[in-house]
């Protein structure tokens, strides 16, 4: 078995790491008031089950559950060895970040064969711990952060592929328009010939990824390059920059860059450009 309990900083960081470990020989835990504090608990090899509240989830390998702390449950190994890894931690803000990735009380997790980032993650983990190498802590705060990011982008819990695989089936798109950005006949009916499908499923994808239309990512993109050339290219007019970035007409671009940005695009040139009084701040 491998465990480590870091040492406990004197400040609480956001996200503080109380145990991890591996049991290669899970044996059967059963807590009715729960654990004090958010518990990871994934299949490394062989098969479990975690019970809560009369629902049992199969843990199988590339598996895992994260509880929030105090929630009652059980789990025991099933049909022979159940090696699994293990993670505590609690933090000032490590409630409002769970709760922010969208997780409930008790969330189940599976991912993919092949590359998985979650598992070197938790063992890169392992490893630094018994090395001793943190007494501050903040490594590993740090290294909470990104797994628990990792939960969220490279496994999922439901029966939709992870974002990670949702982003692989629109990322043609997305760099072909890194590249195409500033033609303005750009519409729905090219992005979604990009991708071979209909503009319906395009935009029901952007929706699910992006919160927005394909089309208004389009446009997101076009300010954001706005952004990048108003500020160092002053030779530029307004109406330049707007036709450069895909706009039409310098009043439509215009007029769409304060609905977004709640300033005009000379505005944004002034506060932000060579000479304005947030550079020279900065530069103090």
């Amino acid at each position: 078995m491998r465990r480590v309990v870091p040492a406990f900083p004197s400040e609480l960081l956001p996200l503080q790491l109380e145990t991890i470990g591996i049991k290669p020989d899970q044996e059967t835990i059963a807590r009715p008031s729960g654990y004090p504090y958010f518990h990871w608990l994934q299949t490394l090899h062989g098969e479990g089950e975690l019970s809560i509240n009369g629902y049992t989830w199969k843990m199988t390998e590339r598996s895992g559950v994260l509880l929030a702390p105090g929630t009652p449950h059980r789990y025991e190994p099933k049909g022979g060895g159940w090696q699994t890894g293990y993670i505590t931690f609690h933090g000032s803000i490590a409630a409002s970040f769970v709760r922010s990735l969208g997780w409930s009380a008790a969330e189940w997790f599976q991912w993919e064969a092949g590359h998985d980032p979650i598992t070197d993650q938790l063992k890169s983990m392992l490893a630094f711990a018994e090395s001793g190498g943190d007494p501050s802590g903040w490594r590993y705060s740090a290294d909470l952060y990104r797994f628990l990011t990792l939960l969220r982008t490279d496994a999922r819990t439901d029966k939709r592929p992870s974002i990670s695989k949702r982003l692989d089936r629109v990322q043609g798109l997305l760099n072909w328009l890194e590249h195409e950005f500033a033609n303005p006949e750009i519409g729905l009916a090219e992005m979604a010939a990009q991708l071979g499908i209909g503009e319906r499923q395009l935009n029901e994808r952007f929706r699910d990824l992006f919160g927005m239309t394909a089309y208004a990512y389009l446009i997101q993109l076009r300010l954001r390059k706005a952004k990048e050339w108003l500020p160092y290219r002053p030779d530029w007019t307004v109406r330049r920059i707007g036709e450069a970035v895909g706009f039409r007409d310098a009043s439509h671009f215009v007029a769409t860059f304060r609905q977004k940005e709640g300033m005009t695009p000379e505005t944004y040139r002034k506060l932000y450009g060579p000479g304005s009084d947030l550079e020279r701040r900065l530069d103090n």
